[in-house]
């Protein structure tokens, strides 16, 4: 099987199944997804609980193995690669972005942006942290420790974290679900700048105004992808949602 080309895809699912199996009992939380990710784009993933959202995304990231199917980053099939490669990809090629915003209290902002880059060796880490913290509007924060600093300040030193290594994805899970919704416009707004000047992001969301800033959503429901809409509204969206929580 060809890999999808680097230069239009950074990441391709084809054909993906997972299923958890405890006692007698199988759970299939993917069921042969087939899912891509062209650079510069955001793609959302949404459906109700327990359709397989987080479950993808891990597969996605090599977090998780999968039974069947193949997954490419940059081309690369991840499934060939041994535990220390998958780390050294996860390190160089994927930012990783959550609800909680997993910053160490005792650091600074720029000293928690730095840490993943310090940690490879990267002598350009503070350079680079400064840098980040500057796009997602930080620059006058970057010595102050997240204590000092508002839930959305938080989750945009988060992002400048995931930015920091110049990643080929950024996975968001749920990124402004712990934030009000002033904060979580902020941080979309901040999203959307980074797409537009061509970062790829694939976002899990359950909220249709977040889900409305992508320009892709993908819906699954137990385990399958069902429906994907593009540039939808969050009216559409949530229409969208409501069919697959009624439907038999």
């Amino acid at each position: 099987m060809i890999s999808p080309e680097r230069s239009s895809t950074v990441l391709q699912l084809q054909e993906v199944t997972r299923t958890f199996v405890s006692g007698a009992s199988a759970f299939v939380a993917l069921d042969s997804v087939t899912l891509g990710c062209r650079r510069g784009t955001w793609t959302a993933i949404m459906g109700p609980s327990g359709s397989g959202k987080s479950t993808l995304m891990s597969c996605a990231a090599g977090l998780e193995s999968k039974d069947s199917g193949r997954v490419f980053l940059n081309g690369t099939d991840i499934s060939t690669l041994s535990d220390d490669q998958l780390t050294r990809l996860r390190r160089s090629d994927i930012g990783f972005v959550f609800q909680q915003f997993n910053l160490v209290a005792a650091l600074t902002a720029q000293q928690n942006v730095s840490l993943p880059l310090r940690l490879a060796g990267d002598s350009r880490a503070d350079s680079a942290a400064r840098d980040a913290l500057k796009i997602m509007g930080l620059a006058e924060h970057i010595d102050r420790k997240p204590r000092e600093l508002s839930g959305g300040q938080q989750q945009r030193v988060a992002i400048a974290r995931a930015l920091a290594t110049q990643p080929s994805i950024v996975f968001a899970d749920e990124p402004t679900g712990a934030l009000d919704s002033s904060s979580a416009a902020v941080v979309l707004a901040l999203l959307r700048e980074l797409v537009d000047r061509g970062q790829t992001i694939l976002m899990v969301t359950h909220d249709p105004r977040a889900a409305s800033r992508a320009d892709h959503v993908a819906f699954l429901r137990d385990g399958r992808l069902v429906r994907t809409l593009n540039a939808p509204d969050a009216a559409q969206i949530a229409s969208a949602l409501t069919d697959l929580e009624l439907a038999p």
